[in-house]
């Protein structure tokens, strides 16, 4: 085996020591291998193209996952499944309460709401455009299909990284019922029950309850006797499937998710412990007593710096203002709802089939967060967002032996509005100003922002997809998709009422702002109210305004692929696909009207083959992927360069690529032997990018540097995961089940921000289940990251002055019934 075999295939038994730290997996693996007899596979029918489809019979990668796997794996959440799935990251990189999914390293690294995701997400075929709207509780699913690659032919929106699809469990013609109850060391009480079944001749429906709720939090505070963690979370779903006549049927979902729970705080960290120049970005009040010679703790180590446990973090809990005595509580929480509704209509037209999807759905939120991971208010926020989101679909499919095809129209509008106030009393440009005389700030200090905007998206498209059998093995699939979006935007910086803002730019520029006026400066020297034609004149308050502007885009997508069946358990292959996102807007504080420039659209040529085999008389099934992306115009952060000083911006990368590899197999060893594993390889690079030098830059002054040979951000080079479980009947007809879960993540890069840098982890969840005889009730005891592993999938610059990590869950254990009536 040559050097480049081993580096895509780390399974070889050279490289097993490397590939699974500590040996963790391969005890199992081996026990695996001492039975000699097994049933045979049974193979997960999805619909990823539109129509179902064996998982193994269409050449596209897909992972894809039941609703009771999902259980067993404790996956709670959509970011959950990220653990389960080689190639998928989800992340943040600030505290907003916005997640971030990335596969195969293909992601956009922005903490705006208002911001579209490289990865589409799907409930029902109906598109979530916003990550926000994601993080209820996942309940009563039949599968979800993870879908890697451009897509856009077949689906409402297109997307350069790929897709999730949830796939909710449908109203059943017999009556059916049932009720999970679960409770864990960490005081969660978990509670899911369904009821289906048919309500008349022509109606099925059904019902599902989700409830999550806990009084004791699991964070600790490192300064001071106070828990984060407390959970209240209901949601509900009603499905009706409506028989109108022989031709046409109608399926009605009714949805509802509600979400009071506390937010995870971060830790912050010293910078130097990472390989960072310095322990903190920028100083804030509280260091001036540990950094300042003869304060009370000069050279001593801060006490809400990291500890490496999970459970330990800090936060701020409530902010008075010093100028208006308003009280706000800051503790980290959220207030969420959604409520939607669609109804998909599918009608038979003889050999054609008209579909129609109708969808909206509401989603308000006020939610707080802390940035910093300290008890000082160096930077939290509190995010007020209302989403309107309306989607039309219309297709047309048909089928005959060799042909199928599907084509369709898509049409979508979102309107939000959002109000991100922000705190930053004790910061470098508030009162931590002060102690440590950075000027102009420690005259007129800046203690709160109030950030408004609002978005409108309109999107239209047209899709066709065609899949030909011309002979009895090979099979042809194209795709072609055109869309048209514009994307309005309006917003502006405000001085947050109390005045702090105004006063700065009044003594900066000899305006006369009042409290709650619009602060972003006009620094656009082909406007109007540019700052430096208006400073000086009874017009100078003209360059602090509302920044409008309006984007839109025209853009083709395609795809093309060949599959070959060599023979009726191996299929081979190639597909070459074109997906691009949509530019948008910087949804930011503001400082300057430059920095709310719109970024452009980003586009993907990804080229994949791949290999699915059934092996051991159906007892294997090997699926194997090879992929080369060329990603053009990556969206990514950036610093933007203005008189006030080096912000943060949003920008466009020139040139990058991606290659990787993927493993996926699911192997029955022995009878009631089970085994699966999954193995992703990254290589990433920035190819062309001349990046802005933060550090050297100065308003007019830009340096740049060259950012070639930069991977690109949470982009691992190794992701693995596996399962071993094990299941026998004992004499009096009960059943046991031992089953294990191992996960691991390799080390990422920050890209252009070394301080987002991620450390490798892996996980290791434990279970053991009694069912009985009928399978009527099923008991199971488990165990979630056994090893108490103190890992942090994210991390970041603590919006002015720390650094953070958001440490992942630490060790928890429970016992969860299920009861089927």
């Amino acid at each position: 085996m040559n050097k480049i075999t081993k580096s895509l295939f780390p399974w070889h038994v050279s490289s097993f020591q490397y590939v699974l730290p500590f040996n963790r997996l391969s005890l199992a693996v081996l026990l695996a291998s001492g039975s000699a007899h097994a049933s045979t596979l049974e193979e997960v029918v999805v619909t990823a193209q539109k129509h179902a489809q064996g998982v193994n019979d269409i050449g596209i990668t897909v992972n894809a996952f039941t609703g009771d796997q999902l259980k067993d794996n404790g996956v709670t959440t959509a970011e959950d499944i990220a653990v389960f799935t080689p190639g998928l990251t989800v992340n943040e990189t600030a505290a907003t309460g916005v997640p971030l999914y990335t596969i195969r390293g293909v992601g956009f690294q922005d903490y705006s709401t208002a911001a579209s995701s490289t990865v589409g997400l799907y409930l029902d075929e109906v598109a979530i455009p916003y990550t926000v709207m994601s993080r209820g509780v996942l309940f009563d699913v039949e599968r979800v299909e993870v879908l890697k690659g451009p897509q856009g032919d077949l689906y409402g929106r297109n997307t350069t990284a790929g897709q999730i699809n949830f796939v909710s469990k449908k109203p059943t013609d017999d009556f059916e019922a049932a009720i999970d109850i679960a409770y864990d060391d960490l005081k969660v009480l978990d509670v899911e029950g369904f009821v289906s079944g048919a309500l008349n001749e022509s109606v099925n429906g059904r019902f599902a309850l989700k409830s999550v709720s806990s009084n004791e939090g699991w964070q600790k505070s490192l300064t001071r006797n106070d828990r984060l963690g407390e959970k209240d979370q209901l949601a509900w779903r009603a499905l009706f499937d409506i028989s109108v006549n022989d031709s046409l049927s109608a399926l009605v979902n009714l949805h509802y998710v509600d979400d009071q729970s506390d937010n995870r705080a971060n830790t912050a960290y010293a910078g130097t412990d990472a390989g960072l120049a310095t322990d903190f970005a920028a100083p804030y009040l509280g260091l001036d007593q540990y950094l300042i010679p003869g304060s009370q703790f000069f050279g001593q180590t801060p006490p809400w710096y990291s500890r490496g446990d999970n459970e330990a973090a800090d936060w701020t809990n409530e902010y008075v203002s010093e100028r208006t005595g308003q009280r706000w509580n800051l503790r980290p929480r959220r207030d969420n709802q959604l409520r939607g509704a669609s109804v998909k209509l599918e009608w038979s037209l003889g050999d054609i089939e008209l579909t129609s999807i109708t969808a909206y759905d509401e989603f308000e939120r006020q939610e707080s967060n802390d940035w910093d991971g300290t008890a000082q208010l160096d930077s939290s926020n509190i995010n007020d967002t209302e989403l309107d989101v309306f989607s039309q679909e219309l297709r047309l499919s048909g089928q005959s032996e060799e042909l199928l095809w599907i084509a369709g129209l898509y049409y979508s509008q979102d309107d939000m509005e959002e109000q991100y106030h922000f705190f930053m009393a004790d910061s470098v440009f508030g009162n931590g100003s002060i102690p440590f005389g950075v000027a102009p700030f420690n005259a007129a200090p800046i203690l709160e922002l109030d950030t408004r905007y609002t978005q409108e998206t309109e999107s239209a498209a047209v899709f066709a997809h065609v899949e030909w059998n011309f002979n009895e093995d090979w099979r042809l699939t194209a795709g072609l998709r055109y869309t048209r979006e514009t994307r309005d935007w309006a917003g502006c910086t405000f001085d947050a009422g109390d005045g702090s803002l105004a006063n700065f730019l009044n003594s900066s520029f000899g305006t006369s702002l009042t409290p709650g006026s619009c602060g972003t400066i006009d620094d656009d020297p082909n406007s109007e109210n540019y700052i430096f034609s208006v400073i000086g004149t009874e017009n100078v308050n003209d360059a602090f305004h509302v920044y409008e502007d309006r984007i839109e885009t025209k853009k083709w997508m395609g795809k093309l692929g060949i599959d070959y069946a060599i023979n009726d358990d191996l299929l081979w292959y190639a597909t070459f696909s074109n997906g691009f996102k949509s530019g948008g807007f910087n949804g930011a504080n503001s400082n300057a009207t430059s920095q709310l420039q719109p970024y452009g659209e980003e586009e993907l040529d990804a080229f994949e083959t791949g290999l699915k085999a059934t092996l051991l008389d159906n007892t294997m099934q090997l699926n194997l992927a090879a992929f080369l992306y060329d990603y053009s115009d990556k969206q990514e952060q950036d610093v933007a360069v203005t008189f006030v000083g080096n912000i943060a911006g949003l920008t466009n990368v020139p040139q990058s690529r991606i290659n990787g590899a993927e493993l996926d197999m699911q192997w029955l060893p022995g009878e009631g032997w089970t085994v699966q594993l999954g193995v992703a390889y990254l290589d990433t690079l920035v190819e062309e990018w001349q990046a802005i030098d933060q550090q050297a830059s100065a308003w007019p002054t830009v340096v740049r540097r060259d950012a070639s040979g930069l991977e690109l951000a949470q982009s691992p080079e190794w992701t693995y995961n596996a399962t071993v479980q094990y299941q026998w009947a004992l004499q009096n007809g009960y059943q046991i089940e031992l089953g294990m879960d191992y996960s691991y993540q390799d080390e990422t890069s920050g890209g252009v921000a070394p301080e987002a840098a991620t450390d490798d982890y892996e996980l290791v969840n434990l279970r053991a289940a009694l069912v009985s005889p009928n399978e009527q009730w099923r008991l199971m005891a488990w165990v979630r990251n056994a090893f108490d592993e103190y890992y942090f999938p994210a991390a970041y610059r603590g919006g002015n002055g720390p650094y953070v990590r958001s440490a992942g869950m630490p060790r928890s254990a429970g016992m969860r019934l299920s009861y089927r009536f």
